[in-house]
């Protein structure tokens, strides 16, 4: 609708009045605020900013010296539109000037990746809050200490500690013999201050990435409960969390040999293989192993993942609490996302792969149907 000269100078005239422009000042600020908050929120506010701006128009327009019937006919209407196309051009520019802003406003409220947290907890019950920053501990004969120097405890020998990870929170501790672990999230690592006897045992719960120092008189076992892993000195990853229902150990090198109490026999494990353990037993497939240790690098890596097993990952390391109902068990995951990444941007990678939508409340993730 376009308006002449006569509607025009009305417009102006009714704007020009200073409670007019208050009140317009009124209005752009009511609209700004219901444009950024959601759509039921916008709605409602859209319809008492529609009432309101008709009162006003209505109330104002009279003054104007013209006949009533033209000031109540097409005189309204072409206002009440130019008053609405001056809305929406001002919205547009709004927008338009200030994504940068809008964007601060979303990421302002988005999820941050995991970060190193970790709780240490002595035998005696002593706990230790760790230093993010610091990243990773080591633990010695007599003490336990960040890889500055700086001592968090002194240690007796063959007492036990436990190095427990919270979601969103991993960390990497070398042991007293010199091998080297990666704790993922919702984790938990237990193991002496220093190795006696002939074997060297640690248990695990959750999942964490070995990189075994070789001592052949002395094999390293991890005890997830059901499996046993035996070693002399190589590199693996074991996914052992209980919401799993299966323990997977995947080898990057050397060797390594796989028992429990519900196999009838060992399995032996070369580079390049994957052992998967459940009630039923071992089964063994070849894979891309550095898949399976990459989220020690920063990264998700899914080669034909199903898309719960993803989720179960973002969950973990966001400290999320997702709604698997309704996802479909039969999409997989092909994608590399990286592990640093704000929530968003990785639930809209997998959004784009599956074709779902999914909407965050708080710290809960739903399926939106």
């Amino acid at each position: 609708m376009t308006l002449n000269r006569e509607e025009l100078a009305q417009l102006n005239d009714i704007l020009s009045r200073e409670d007019s422009q208050e009140y317009f000042d009124e209005l752009m600020q009511e609209h700004f605020q219901s444009y950024l908050k959601n759509t039921a929120e916008l709605e409602l506010k859209a319809q008492v900013i529609q009432r309101r701006a008709w009162e006003k128009i209505e109330k104002n327009i009279p003054q104007v010296q013209k006949p009533k019937r033209y000031l109540f006919g097409w005189s309204r209407i072409a206002a009440a539109a130019a008053l609405f196309f001056i809305i929406s051009v001002t919205i547009y520019f709004f927008n338009q000037q200030t994504s940068v802003s809008t964007d601060q406003y979303v990421h302002s409220h988005d999820i941050r990746p995991g970060t190193s947290r970790a709780t240490l907890i002595a035998s005696n019950g002593t706990r230790f809050e760790l230093d993010g920053s610091k990243q990773e501990i080591v633990v010695d004969h007599s003490s336990v200490h960040y890889t500055d120097g700086e001592k968090l405890a002194y240690a007796e020998p063959g007492q036990n500690i436990t190095l427990n990870t919270p979601k969103g929170g991993e960390y990497r501790v070398v042991l007293s013999d010199g091998t080297k672990v990666w704790l993922n999230a919702a984790s938990s690592l237990s193991y002496p201050t220093s190795f006696t006897g002939k074997e060297r045992i640690v248990k695990l719960e959750g999942e964490a990435y070995f990189e075994v120092a070789h001592n052949p008189r002395h094999p390293f076992i991890v005890s997830t409960g059901e499996q046993q892993v035996k070693v002399l000195g190589t590199s693996f990853n074991v996914n052992a969390y209980q919401n799993e229902h299966r323990t997977v150990t995947t080898l990057l090198n050397g060797s390594v040999q796989l028992s429990s109490s519900g196999a009838a026999s060992t399995t032996q494990l070369h580079p390049g293989e994957q052992a998967i353990f459940d009630r039923s037993g071992f089964e063994v497939d070849k894979v891309d192993a550095a898949l399976y240790a990459a989220w020690k690098d920063g990264e998700f890596r899914f080669k034909a993942t199903p898309l719960i097993e993803a989720l179960r990952q973002v969950e973990r390391w966001y400290d999320l609490e997702i709604d698997y109902t309704g996802i479909p068990a039969g999409i997989q995951i092909h994608a590399s996302i990286s592990r640093h990444k704000q929530l968003s941007t990785v639930l809209h990678a997998l959004e784009k792969i599956s074709d779902l939508k999914f909407i965050v409340k708080g710290r809960r993730v739903e399926l939106m149907q």
